[in-house]
């Protein structure tokens, strides 16, 4: 709170000294970087073995970017924070989720050694934090075991959805 009047008294100080246009540009660029909307200095690059569409051993669709995954039809999560070495992500779900909207939830995922036809498998570990820290504190699953380490359940399985062949 002390940054952000600080702020407010600059860009009044600066307003009364007739710089306001420049400054406005300034501030607000500083405000949109604060509103989670650039990279942050410490995440990570998602891997790119799980960017793209896929299917879960469920039979349910996913998309998946470095900003997004969408579980179709309806449950969107915006991915805010990539822990690649950990295998994890912690995203915000959206606001118009059919439930949990606007929670936090922590994504955790393997990668299979010896891949036939699903290449990695993922848990929602979290999915109705009430904050990003609280969706961070969350103790991660067990990956050593996949068929029962995803809170007593397995992890769900994911196979990349290839385009027809024209």
């Amino acid at each position: 709170m002390i940054e952000r009047d600080r702020l407010v008294s600059s860009f009044r100080a600066a307003r009364r000294k007739g710089r306001a246009p420049l400054l406005t540009i300034v501030l607000s660029l500083v405000a949109w970087t604060c509103t989670g909307n650039s990279p942050q200095p410490n995440e990570e690059a998602p891997p790119t073995l799980m960017l793209g569409e896929f299917v879960d051993d469920y039979g349910t669709l996913y998309t998946i970017q470095a900003d997004q995954w969408i579980q179709h039809p309806n449950a969107r999560y915006h991915l805010r924070a990539w822990h690649t070495r950990d295998q994890f992500v912690v995203a915000q779900n959206d606001s118009g989720n059919p439930s949990d909207g606007s929670l936090w939830t922590r994504i955790d995922w393997i990668v299979f050694d010896d891949p036939h036809e699903y290449e990695w498998a993922f848990c929602y570990v979290a999915y109705q934090a009430q904050t990003q820290e609280d969706a961070l504190a969350v103790g991660s699953t067990q990956r050593d075991t996949p068929r029962t380490g995803c809170n007593g359940f397995p992890f769900s399985r994911m196979k990349r959805v290839t385009p027809p062949n024209p």
